[in-house]
């Protein structure tokens, strides 16, 4: 009888032990966290489930008995967790009542879109009222003193009433995440920084290429980011970007307009769309680059990636002054040395006069 006591009694430890190491041995061998939803109103069960679905937990029926005795399951949080690599059950008991983290929200600005269009992004995923972000980018000063951007300038009134845009060309094309109770000036600041760092990189990387080219044309930094602004919208292929940036310095360089469609429809009403033959000859417009000669608009007309600011800095070299879009089913354009060329050009691809 004292043997089979003693026999239950080893066992009795034996288990306990092996339990023991169970719970304090880690419990996966994963490298990164893992970030867990957590629903309202699940049971423990089910919040251990979900556990071991994400590879989290290997034995979920004792890991559920543990942190039940522990009382961790009742202080569990409804929301997002993110449970650290490596966490024995002892661990996890302790993480798993941590406070939730809080919700990310996803903000994806586009190259090549307007600040009008930045606007209704923002407001879409609950950053901003749109309008709001208007008036920011109208406000010369919160441009300049604020947030420290290089917005040439100040500008005349519009003709057409819409408002100045101090702010376009530095929301920065990327996505970025936010604390949903992000305020609005946190969201542009960090949408802007992303620019500034960006562009202070860039500029340290090829300072020889920003030197010569601002020994060379004379444009000031806000000119610069202009002139990007408009590679970005006629650029279909990346490679194309300091082809076509070649061709507007030349344009510039011999007094000639830079007329390029995008510029004449920079209005939150108009942009994106195909001008008409009068928009072209609409002088009032001071965005119009068909009216006027060896000169660029009044400032950018959209957010330009890196690829473009890189172009405007470091050009190709050629003679080129004219190009039309490709419409033979190839991608980019076809480039043109005279003016002759370049309607020949126009007429084989767009079928033009």
């Amino acid at each position: 009888m004292r043997a089979l006591l003693g026999v239950l009694i080893a066992c009795l430890i034996g288990v306990g032990i092996w339990i023991n190491g169970s719970l304090t041995y880690p419990m996966n061998a994963l490298s990164e966290p893992v970030r867990i939803e957590i629903p309202k109103g699940v049971g423990g069960k089910q919040i251990v489930g979900l556990l071991h679905e994400r590879g989290i937990v290997r034995r979920p029926d004792l890991v559920y008995w543990y942190l039940r005795y522990e009382g961790a399951l009742q202080q569990v949080e409804a929301g997002t967790h993110e449970i650290p690599p490596g966490l024995s059950a002892v661990e996890l008991a302790v993480a798993i009542t941590r406070p939730a983290v809080a919700q990310e929200v996803t903000l994806t600005l586009i190259p090549g879109e307007s600040v009008w269009e930045a606007a209704q992004r923002i407001e879409a995923a609950g950053l901003g009222r749109a309008s709001e972000l208007v008036s920011r980018a109208a406000n010369r000063d919160y441009v300049i003193k604020t947030l420290g951007l290089p917005a040439g300038p100040a500008r005349s009134r519009r003709p057409d009433g819409v408002r100045q845009t101090y702010l376009e060309g530095f929301l920065y094309p990327e996505t970025h995440r936010f604390d949903p109770n992000a305020s609005l000036d946190e969201v542009v600041e960090r949408v802007v920084g992303q620019f500034k760092g960006r562009w202070g990189k860039l500029l340290q990387r090829r300072r020889s290429d920003y030197l010569a080219i601002r020994q060379l044309t004379q444009l000031t930094d806000h000119e610069l980011i202009t002139l990007a602004s408009l590679v970005e919208e006629e650029t279909s292929l990346a490679s194309e970007a300091p082809k076509i940036a070649g061709v507007f310095y030349n344009r510039l360089a011999k007094g000639m307009p830079l007329q390029t469609d995008p510029t004449l429809m920079y209005s939150p009403e108009r942009v994106g769309k195909t001008p008409t033959p009068r928009e072209r000859k609409d002088s009032t417009n001071p965005y119009n680059t068909y009216s006027s000669a060896g000169a660029l608009p009044p400032g950018p007309i959209c957010s330009p990636r890196v690829n473009a600011l890189v172009a405007v800095l470091a050009p190709e070299r050629h003679d080129l002054l004219f190009f039309v879009a490709r419409r033979d089913g190839q991608r980019g354009h076809v480039f043109s040395r005279t003016y002759k060329e370049h309607k020949a050009h126009v007429r084989t691809q767009l079928g033009g006069p």
